[in-house]
């Protein structure tokens, strides 16, 4: 009830207000976080006509193109955001780790990351994402250092200790990889 208040609220505003980006961008998360994907490209891609530079709208456009499976418009969208902001850590973060996570473009995944980690080295999202590249890559221990960091800085992060876990095992370390795991 209070939900669909608000976003008849941010409506009418975003019609009376079109250029507004503070409400284009509350109303475009309602829209995602209820998984109407199409409409949230739509109105971020109208908020980006007004604002064609303006990286927090672009990257949220990545992020909504991915949720709705158009991962190559996505990947375009994130690297027009590094275009844009060449030290906007998140999107390096977001379009390097996509990257590894899929297991392509591994060499523009490990520069990227590596851009990242330079920008923000004590974040254990980014320091995560960089694991995670060594690890496909096959570089192990690489992969332990950089997700053992991680795992620290973020130790209930799932995703993060299941990396690790993973890059344990892989170095036949199956007591800590079965630690990791089951965490």
């Amino acid at each position: 009830e209070k939900k669909s208040t608000a976003v008849n609220f941010l409506e009418d505003k975003a019609r009376l207000f079109p250029k507004e980006i503070d409400i284009i961008t509350y109303l475009a998360s309602f829209y995602e976080e209820d998984h109407n994907f199409n409409k949230a490209i739509s109105l971020l891609k109208r908020g980006i006509e007004n604002s064609p530079q303006n990286t927090a709208l672009l990257f949220r456009l990545g992020i909504v193109q991915d949720k709705a499976g158009l991962r190559d418009q996505c990947f375009a969208t994130m690297k027009k955001v590094i275009r844009i902001d060449p030290e906007n850590a998140s999107a390096l973060n977001y379009l390097g780790y996509s990257y590894a996570d899929l297991g392509i473009r591994l060499d523009e995944a490990l520069t990227l990351l590596k851009k990242a980690w330079a920008l923000r080295p004590d974040d254990g999202y980014i320091t995560d994402s960089l694991g995670w590249v060594y690890y496909k890559m096959g570089l192990y221990d690489d992969a332990i250092r950089e997700l053992e960091f991680s795992a620290d800085k973020i130790p209930d992060n799932v995703t993060a200790n299941y990396h690790l876990g993973m890059a344990y095992f892989k170095k036949g370390d199956k007591k800590s990889a079965k630690e990791k795991l089951k965490k």
